[in-house]
């Protein structure tokens, strides 16, 4: 059993600390009169309410025993539970009156009283019998008729959580000073219980988030697109590095059964598992539409509708699609995403965005742009913003003019090389600098056929 602590005062206040042990002074000097019949019942009452608060780890759970007990210690007509370590901070947790009602968050109380526990972190209590008292009290006191208030502070390992407060418009209910110390003795324990409980919710809710994240990062690996090696004419690569184990980048390589070949990239908003499902969606919905579409442009329109009806409000997906024919004709659409960089004899093309981003407008028409004739020896380079966003130590990005010079330098190298080249550059730029952003890039060179 958690011990407590209090020591009396004679000025209507009581000095409430959490027990760290049974050795120290007297710990029952404040609420126990030596009367055993009497102090039984107080002790009684203690245990009870100890054993019921703290035998709950629900967080709401908690909070609710707390007011609730609150009352029936106190016999008060209101209980409230106040979170916050200042009075400008302080906000309504939960309340109650004494039938059990909730009285909702937008409720009025004694800012002097509870301020009072704010500052010096005891328990205070005060009798209203006049309207000058209830005036020095506050306007609140004084509008509300209240005759009687108490508040005791919740003190956590690290300074005040919040304060329990009571009151009572009845003129024969008067806090008294036992009333005072059996007050400031209880919520010791409940800042206890309210620590344990929300440091319970908060383990909870880390295991949810790790298991939230790898089941985002098997739900990736298992879209992960292989990449075809044979493609006549072409020399395709692919490099994929997450940040962190939920990335929000995606990236598929489509082989059509007329000779064609589609490779699109994307960024999806968020981590987790919702931009998981949303890649898987987007993947999904993207191979369906082209074994029946043969225009992008129309595949493009599709594939936006079918993810502004799935995704969330303020989500959304940019998208690069590029289509080669048999013939190395290029066709593409750009749907709000980093430009398709084309090396031609040494020289650097970046083809800009055609669209808007997808999941945003319903309705929304995009537009292919080609037939763009390729040749032997050019390289296509599609990537997310994580490479020409990667930060060195000194907050620089790498930045879309060092990417070109890396691809243009590398150009007559393999596709794999060029990506590799791609991340050595990344990497030495950013140092010891930890990586923030996904890194994700697709090369296709034009070989001969």
């Amino acid at each position: 059993m958690a011990w407590f602590s209090w020591k009396r005062r004679v000025d209507g206040t009581a000095e409430v600390a959490p027990g760290s042990g049974p050795d120290g002074p007297d710990r029952t000097s404040g609420i126990l009169t030596g009367d055993p019949s009497q102090d039984e019942g107080t002790i009684a009452i203690l245990l009870d309410c100890i054993a019921d608060v703290s035998s709950h780890m629900s967080l709401d759970v908690v909070l609710q025993a707390i007011v609730s007990k609150s009352i029936e210690v106190t016999q008060a007509e209101r209980a409230m539970l106040l979170l916050g370590d200042s009075l400008e901070s302080l906000t309504v947790r939960l309340a109650q009156d004494s039938t059990g009602k909730d009285l909702g968050k937008d409720l009025v109380f004694s800012k002097t009283v509870v301020g009072k526990c704010l500052e010096d972190g005891s328990a205070h209590r005060s009798v209203v019998n006049s309207d000058q008292e209830a005036l020095e009290l506050g306007q609140s006191v004084y509008n509300l008729k209240l005759r009687a208030v108490m508040a005791s502070p919740l003190n956590g390992k690290n300074g005040r959580i919040g304060v329990i407060y009571v009151d009572s418009t009845a003129v024969r209910r008067e806090f008294s000073q036992r009333d005072l110390e059996l007050f400031g003795a209880l919520s010791a324990q409940l800042a206890i219980a309210l620590e344990n409980a929300r440091l319970h919710a908060d383990s909870l809710e880390k295991v949810r988030l790790e298991k939230d994240v790898e089941i985002a990062h098997r739900i990736q690996q298992h879209l992960l697109a292989p990449v075809p090696d044979d493609h006549p004419g072409l020399d395709i690569a692919v490099r994929f590095r997450a940040a962190d184990q939920a990335s929000g980048d995606a990236y598929d390589v489509v082989p059509l059964s007329d000779g064609r070949i589609v490779v699109m990239i994307g960024d999806v908003t968020g981590h987790g598992v919702g931009a998981a499902l949303l890649t898987h969606a987007a993947q999904a919905a993207l191979r369906s539409y082209l074994e029946l579409i043969d225009d992008i442009s129309e595949v493009a329109t599709r594939l936006n509708e079918r993810l502004v009806a799935g995704v969330e409000a303020g989500n959304f997906m940019s998208v690069l699609m590029v289509m080669i024919d048999r013939e190395q004709r290029m066709f593409y659409v750009n749907a709000g995403h980093p430009g398709l960089i084309v090396v031609r004899n040494g020289e650097i093309e970046e083809h800009a965005k055609t669209g808007m981003v997808m999941g945003v407008v319903e309705g929304q028409a995009y537009e292919a742009r080609g037939p763009i004739q390729l040749e032997p020896g050019d390289v296509l380079l599609l990537r997310t913003d994580g490479i020409d966003e990667a930060m060195n130590e000194q907050r620089e990005p790498f930045g879309a003019e060092r990417l070109y010079e890396v691809v243009r330098t590398n150009a007559s190298s393999t596709a794999d090389q060029i990506l590799g080249a791609i991340d050595d550059a990344t990497a030495a730029h950013a140092g010891s600098h930890e990586q923030e952003d996904d890194f994700t890039a697709i090369s296709v060179r034009v070989l001969p056929r």
